[in-house]
């Protein structure tokens, strides 16, 4: 018997499986926990994949779902970090469950307005570009975490900040193919952001101020990019996202203790 589910119940099915998966990393053992979380990044694909099926073409089905992706396995890295308590780790993963399915339905947004113009394209570009930063964070602190050299740093935050970016200038125009620009764009922004994360290696800040100022970072970079892209940027529009870049960087110094 054929099952007609529509497409907003796929995406509330995955979210709540993925949810249910979260909660079970209660029950792995600490040496699993990579595994499983590479684990819930391959299900957070498929299941991505399975609910905006239709629509997709081979870019799409790549682009739109780097977010997905990235943004389960960066929750599910924090996560781990919790007190193995339900009472803490019950609404984060609720909560995930919800933010998740918000995700989806902005990728969707980018899925359909790829072939007609639809009024909720802005929304879920912010809510895309919040996403992204989110994962960033999450991701940039688990990196720091393990206390690696200065150029592992770099290399590492690169290569996790590349397709990040690529699926945010990619949604600016959404062609069927991504273009040879687009990619150059995203290794140059990743690049930069790979250098500073080789700078702030030098930095004695804890590991969540390190995080906080490379997301910072990025939400400058990228911000002032796809302003440009789209043809909005205004003299205003930079100073805004500088500033705010700028004065969290300013937080981040003097949250910082220089004493050791």
């Amino acid at each position: 018997m054929k099952l007609n589910i529509t497409k907003r119940q796929k995406i509330i099915i995955s979210s709540s499986l993925l949810t249910i998966g979260l909660l079970s990393t209660q029950l792995v053992n600490f040496e699993l926990r990579f595994k499983f979380m590479a684990g819930l990044g391959i299900a957070a694909y498929l299941l991505s994949l399975w609910s905006l099926w239709e629509g997709l073409n081979l870019t799409k089905a790549f682009v739109l779902l780097i977010l997905p992706t990235f943004f389960t396995v960066a929750v599910s890295s924090f996560y781990f970090l919790l007190p193995v308590r339900w009472l803490t780790r019950l609404p984060v993963a609720v909560l995930f469950g919800l933010t998740f399915y918000l995700l989806l339905l902005a990728q969707n947004v980018f899925n359909v307005a790829s072939i007609r113009t639809i009024p909720l394209y802005r929304a879920a570009s912010t809510a895309s570009f919040l996403f992204t930063l989110l994962s960033a964070f999450f991701l940039y602190n688990v990196v720091h975490a393990f206390n690696l050299l200065f150029l592992w740093n770099s290399l590492i935050i690169s290569a996790i900040s590349f397709p990040l970016i690529l699926q945010i200038l990619w949604s600016i125009e959404m062609e069927d193919r991504i273009k040879k620009i687009t990619l150059v764009q995203s290794f140059i922004l990743s690049l930069v952001l790979g250098e500073l994360a080789y700078a702030f290696s030098f930095w004695p800040a804890p590991t969540t101020i390190w995080s906080l100022s490379l997301s910072s970072s990025m939400y400058a970079l990228v911000g002032v990019t796809t302003q440009l892209l789209r043809g909005r940027l205004t003299k205003r529009a930079v100073w805004e996202y500088l500033g705010i870049g700028a004065a969290i960087l300013t937080v981040s110094f003097f949250a910082t203790s220089w004493t050791g």
